[in-house]
């Protein structure tokens, strides 16, 4: 055979093992009673209507080689081959799944999450944006104003599970297996695998964080903590187990070298702790652990507390000047 005949004839094989990367494949749905969606993962299913073309049809990317100019060869192709192996499902093993999808590029990742409508953390604004013209003194501050640290955190309210960072946080409880709330959506947005590799983690303490693969999430990660349940005025014990749910998460993101995360309001809702009170543990810790961490972290997110009428409605979290991150002089700073 000619070198022409045995070159076409190799790219022709490739462009099948291209075809088999892209097509979707299609997830399990979600639990018996659980309601799941690509749109959002605690909403109503869509209809294959909704899902969009590039949810129903292959994107014919067989041809990477050839248009590129290079020929086609065994390298170019590697990622391929691999991908045409995992069949992304209840009978995958987890492993299998959590290592093909760390060797798929950002963009090859997008195939796969369960959502199209997904949130880079660029287009959220940092704290520093948002409170830009707003200069509220603080009285007796604890700590300066930091213009850095104020640049390394946001404030989100919406779907955790919609957030395209390098973590989030699960707020979960020491079973790890899923449970209501921003735990039940994070499992169901994420698909079976979770469960899988969370059922080896053999549960969780309160106040400690473990991390698993993000599977069919934006996120690559999730970080899962349990924190306190306080029904009523915190102890001390329970803030400081609190605490201890940020400060493990966040040891945890170095350790792993993520550089963001996003993490919800932790204890509060069904778990009882006030939110404001929450709110003032979080914070403080956050601006402790970002002194000493600077120039690790660019930016990370936190999720205002729900409202009530014990605390701040969504609109005037912009018009908030805690201590811990001022955005108005602090006279008297140490």
């Amino acid at each position: 055979m000619s070198l022409q005949g045995r070159v076409s004839g190799r790219l022709a094989q490739l462009r099948v093992a291209g075809q088999l990367l892209v097509s979707r494949r299609p997830w399990p749905g979600p639990p018996a009673g659980a309601s799941g969606t690509r749109g959002s993962a605690c909403g109503p299913p869509a209809s294959p209507g909704e899902l969009g073309p590039r949810a129903r049809t292959s994107a014919g990317v067989g041809a990477w080689g050839a248009a590129a100019g290079r020929p086609a060869g065994v390298r170019t192709w590697a990622p391929l081959a691999m991908a045409a192996k995992v069949d992304l499902s209840t009978s995958t093993d987890w492993k299998e799944a959590k290592s093909f999808l760390k060797g798929l590029s950002d963009k090859q990742r997008e195939e796969h999450y369960f959502c199209q409508d997904f949130i880079r953390l660029k287009k959220i604004p940092t704290w520093k944006e948002m409170v830009k013209g707003v200069s509220v003194k603080v009285e007796n501050p604890k700590y300066k104003k930091d213009k850095h640290l104020n640049e390394k955190i946001s404030l989100f309210r919406g779907d955790i599970t919609k957030l395209e960072v390098d973590a989030i946080v699960n707020a979960a409880n020491s079973s790890l297996l899923g449970g209501g709330g921003v735990d039940g959506c994070i499992h169901r947005a994420a698909g079976p695998l979770l469960t899988d590799e969370c059922r080896t983690l053999q549960n969780c303490e309160t106040g400690q964080a473990k991390i698993t693969g993000g599977y069919r999430l934006p996120a690559k990660y999730v970080i899962h903590t349990v924190g306190p349940i306080a029904h009523g005025e915190p102890s001390a014990s329970q803030a400081a187990e609190l605490r201890s749910c940020y400060l493990n998460s966040l040891d945890l993101l170095l350790e792993h070298r993520l550089r963001s995360a996003a993490f919800p309001c932790i204890s509060t809702g069904v778990f009882g702790y006030p939110n404001e009170a929450a709110a003032d543990v979080v914070l403080t810790t956050l601006r402790e652990w970002l002194e000493q961490h600077k120039d690790k972290i660019p930016q990370g997110l936190q999720d205002p507390p729900p409202s009530s009428e014990k605390s701040p409605k969504p609109e005037a979290w912009r018009r908030l000047n805690h201590p811990a991150f001022p955005s108005g002089p602090c006279p008297g700073a140490s």
